[in-house]
């Protein structure tokens, strides 16, 4: 890493070497054209680190003859293939026998020095952006207690400050200090015009992105020259700008400095008009010059850019040799490939098994059919077709430790690298686990002593102990790590009141329904063969507080007594757009959360006196959220469409479930006519689903039962051995928004 950070230091240092003596050579001597300039050197120096590795020329060798190549590659026990990630910078390299020096670790005084100088520089870095950021939040309290004066509003944002001495830019804002009073409208003229060039100009963010870049490169000469280098142009462009204002009074605005650069200085960010340290070179600059420069125009700042972009483009790019292209692309995609082949757990009871097939990475999790992968960054693989994501977590070793898969609909799921023992083990867990949920829904009944047994585990949550000898110990482990959670929502939720078994839904797990004296939640378990817990899912759903949507108008007004009782929500968006979504604080300010695609969902947990702003890609509020039992799943429809509760089921949807349950019979279900997570999620639960019908035998009769809070119509669907609920949401053009065997919970 530091040799990397180094080399990007020594291009960008190389790139403003070329632009000084440009700039020298072609005797341009405009402080703005300047300024222009080192912007851009700026902008490609901060940038370099992200750009070097991809601007990278390879000239192949010309392909050798097969006879004269030979490539052993050695696999060494123990030892995980670490391979480059990007294709562009992978090498061919031929792995050393394993007596080879080449494997040796490397020596114990290299590994210390290295670790020192990273954590040198991770801590100089550190304590420059920490100061940075801790003389932003200073700046920005003085800007919001500064007083506003509306006789300026024409000058832009001027406010008067106590806490400054001489006029100041933060941002957009000027500051002028309380002394302003004092002056001649000649020195208050002279004031403004030089903090509005400033801020016309965007200096303060020139300056704070100088900054940054002094901070990540700060053990580079060059990064703190070119921080005064923009220091300076940045003055001397606003001093022309004062000094055209003044109809060429050089000698008075002179003066003025002069007078600004005799008061105390005592400010931790923004950028101020006068200061001693500049003042000597500025007034002998200002009184030396007849003619005040014409700022340059768009175009021609534009041009200036163009440019410099070859060479820019020089300064981020390495020429390699490399070796004949044919036989390198092959190698190297296959052993990159290679470090990611493994098995992963999955959850507490599936497998991810990851193959590859000569140049091609395949993935299969249990009960799926395998799914071809394409690389889409570092250690990101995408399937298209099944729009799934799937990311290898590195450990500190460099090695992959574990994967994490992404589906829509389906949120995040993922789980560490394992063994053959224990993949074997997770394999049969889930065979028996598949063998055995049609049974369990089409049934309906819980396991011997459930509530019992959820009695006890809740209890046992509530400390720090797990009671292991009631659960698999894939559960223990799983539960541990959520005893963070669980410590913040059980005391809010307070002592359990009543259990109640609320049937077994499409995967087989047993639904309680358990009261609290505060509030619910929704506790789901899956029992093992001997009545232990081999899962166990808990979802908090309120305090018992109706909620409801209230209008944009109640934004400013609206108080919610705090509770922290927490609530999970679903958050369906059906609107046509995507929207953005906002909570609101104590102080009813808005908090940006996150963006909701349309026709995708989204779940939140948080506490249930929460309010959610849903606004359009603008910020325009749209509604707002107030959790509760009537709003915990909430579909976001287009605006000016009742959302009204139907009584009635929408036309054509009975037609559309029985073909859909008939495809699924067939295995040969109609992703066309569904959404993306709809999709995604029939495709997972395909087998499971085929398993459910073959038990259940023919369809003989769907009979209306009313509508889901996500509005979804709930038929009953009587079978020849069987009946069960399913749900069926259609959306425009007769797409299916939502389908799944089970009621809403």
């Amino acid at each position: 890493m530091l040799a990397f950070l180094a080399e990007a230091a020594l291009r960008s240092m190389a790139l403003g070497t070329m632009a000084w003596l440009a700039l020298k050579l072609m005797r341009l001597r405009h402080p703005h054209l300047q300024m222009t300039v080192w912007t851009v050197v700026l902008v490609m120096s901060v940038t370099m680190p992200i750009l070097m590795p991809w601007m990278k020329l390879t000239i192949p060798l010309p392909p050798a003859a097969p006879t004269t190549v030979r490539v052993t590659w050695v696999d060494l026990p123990g030892i995980t293939t670490q391979p480059p990630l990007r294709m562009a910078r992978v090498g061919i390299t031929a792995p050393a026998p394993p007596d080879s020096a080449a494997t040796a670790p490397p020596h114990r005084s290299e590994w210390q020095w290295a670790t020192i100088g990273l954590y040198l520089y991770v801590g100089v870095s550190g304590a420059m952006l920490l100061r940075l950021i801790a003389g932003l939040a200073l700046m920005g309290y003085v800007v919001r207690v500064a007083r506003r004066l509306p006789d300026r509003s024409s000058d832009g944002d001027v406010r008067v400050s106590d806490f400054v001495t001489v006029p100041v830019t933060f941002a957009s804002t000027i500051l002028l200090p309380a002394a302003h009073t004092a002056w001649s409208a000649r020195k208050l003229e002279a004031a403004l015009l030089h903090e509005r060039s400033h801020v016309s100009h965007g200096d303060f963010y020139v300056l704070l992105l100088a900054s940054i870049n002094r901070a990540v490169f700060w053990f580079s000469p060059f990064a703190w020259w070119l921080f005064l280098c923009l220091a300076d142009l940045a003055e001397a462009v606003s001093d022309d700008a004062a000094i055209a204002g003044l109809a060429g009074d050089r000698s008075g605005y002179a003066n003025v400095l002069i007078e600004m650069a005799a008061a105390p200085q005592r400010l931790p960010a923004g950028l101020a008009m006068a200061h001693p340290r500049t003042l000597h070179r500025r007034v002998r600059r200002i009184l030396a010059e007849s003619n005040v420069p014409k700022p340059i125009d768009w175009r021609r700042g534009l041009a200036i850019m163009a440019a410099f972009v070859p060479l820019s483009a020089l300064s981020t790019m390495t020429i390699a040799q490399g070796g004949a292209p044919a036989m390198r692309e092959s190698a190297t995609i296959a052993k990159a490939l290679d470090g990611y082949v493994g098995q992963y757990q999955i959850g507490v009871g599936s497998l991810l098994k990851v193959t590859r097939d000569g140049e091609r990475l395949l993935a299969q999790w249990s009960g799926q059919p395998t799914l071809e992968l394409t690389r889409a960054g570092e250690d990101e693989f995408v399937n298209a077709s099944a729009q799934a994501s799937l990311s290898f977590i590195r450990s500190d070793g460099g090695g992959v430790s574990s994967a994490r898969l992404r589906e829509p609909g389906l949120g995040q799921i993922g789980g560490p690298r394992v063994d053959a023992a224990t993949a074997a083990e997770l394999e049969a867990t889930f065979q028996r686990r598949d063998a055995t949920r049609p049974d369990r829904f089409r049934d309906q009944t819980p396991m011997p002593g459930g509530a019992t047994l959820v009695a006890r585990t809740i209890e046992a949550l509530r400390g720090d102990t797990i009671n292991a000898q009631d659960m698999a110990a894939r559960l223990t482990d799983k539960l541990r790590g959520l005893l963070p959670n669980f410590h913040r929502w059980l005391p809010a939720l307070g002592a359990v009141k009543q259990i109640s078994f609320g049937g077994v839904g499409p995967g087989g797990y047993d639904i309680y329904i358990v009261k609290f004296a505060q509030g619910w939640a929704d506790l789901r378990l899956y029992p093992t063969p001997d009545g232990r817990l081999e899962d166990l899912n808990f979802t908090p759903v309120g305090d018992g507080r109706p909620g409801r949507i209230a209008a944009c108008a109640e934004e400013i007004t609206l108080k919610v007594p705090a509770s922290p009782v927490p609530i999970k929500l679903s958050l369906i968006n059906r609107s046509g757009a995507e929207v953005r979504l906002f909570w609101l604080n104590a102080d009813g300010e808005r908090v940006p959360y996150a963006t909701i695609e349309n026709d995708a969902s989204m779940r939140i947990w948080g506490p249930v006196s929460r309010p959610y702003v849903i606004s359009d890609p603008a910020g325009q509020c749209r509604d707002i959220l107030l959790p509760g039992e009537t709003t915990r799943i909430h579909v976001i429809a287009p605006i000016g469409v009742s959302s009204a509760p139907r009584t009635t089921p929408l036309p054509g949807s009975r037609e559309a479930l029985a073909r859909h349950i008939d495809a699924v019979r067939r295995g040969a279900p109609d992703y066309d006519r569904m959404t993306a997570e709809v999709a995604a999620q029939t495709r997972l639960y395909l087998p499971l689903q085929q398993s459910l019908l073959a038990r259940l035998g023919d369809l003989r009769q769907l009979a209306f039962r009313g509508v889901s809070l996500a509005g979804n119509d709930l038929y009953t669907a009587s079978f020849a051995s069987g009946s069960v609920t399913w749900q069926i949401g259609l959306l425009d053009g007769g797409r299916i928004g939502a389908v799944a065997p089970g009621p809403e919970y």
